[in-house]
């Protein structure tokens, strides 16, 4: 597969990684409110939410390979790396071989760390200029947003102000900026910027 149409396949991934992502907010908040079988709903939700993340990654390294390679390249298998443990954690959450307690500090630093990688790569847009200004700020809200929702659920969980705020925050600005994003994919416009890497 040549980069172009990779890029490509990864702008129709962000559509798909937008429906499962609401979904899963959907299912999160109603679990938040009456519990019951929202709770393993909104876990099977996330581990395709997460899987779909993968080609959207690398597709950021492809886009800012040309800024800084070595540092958009571990950011990125940092971030699949990160995706997968986040997969495989949630993965044996559902079919029942681990309980919530024993996964729930893990799953929160995977996805703070997950948060910390999109930093990385709008911080990398925004030096080389790979991206629109207005899309690397979303992406910076949103990796500031998924390090808040994380520490604040470690602290006092859902209730706690940090987590809902984190919550709110990711929610908004994860659909804007993928969205944003894979538009940019399927148009072609990001396709513009690859660079050879350096």
């Amino acid at each position: 597969m040549s980069e172009a149409a990779f890029l490509r396949f990864a702008g129709m991934s962000v559509f798909f990684n937008a429906i499962v992502f609401a979904l899963s907010m959907v299912a999160l908040i109603i679990f938040f409110s009456i519990g019951g079988i929202w709770g393993r709903i909104n876990d099977s939700l996330s581990v395709i939410w997460m899987l779909s993340y993968l080609p959207i990654v690398f597709a950021l390294y492809l886009v800012n390979r040309g800024v800084k390679a070595p540092i958009s390249l571990v950011s990125s298998l940092v971030g699949i790396a990160a995706a997968l443990v986040f997969v495989v954690l949630q993965f044996l959450l559902v079919i029942g071989q681990v309980r919530f307690e024993q996964t729930f500090s893990a799953v929160l630093t995977t996805t703070a760390l997950f948060g910390l990688i999109i930093l990385v790569h709008a911080f990398l847009a925004r030096a080389g200029h790979t991206l629109p200004p207005g899309l690397t700020w979303v992406m910076i809200i949103y990796g500031i947003a998924s390090v808040v929702g994380a520490i604040g659920f470690q602290i006092g969980g859902e209730q706690h102000p940090l987590a809902m705020l984190g919550l709110l925050l990711n929610a908004v600005s994860g659909l804007v900026w993928v969205i944003w994003f894979g538009r940019l994919l399927l148009t072609g416009s990001a396709i513009t910027v690859l660079a050879p890497a350096s």
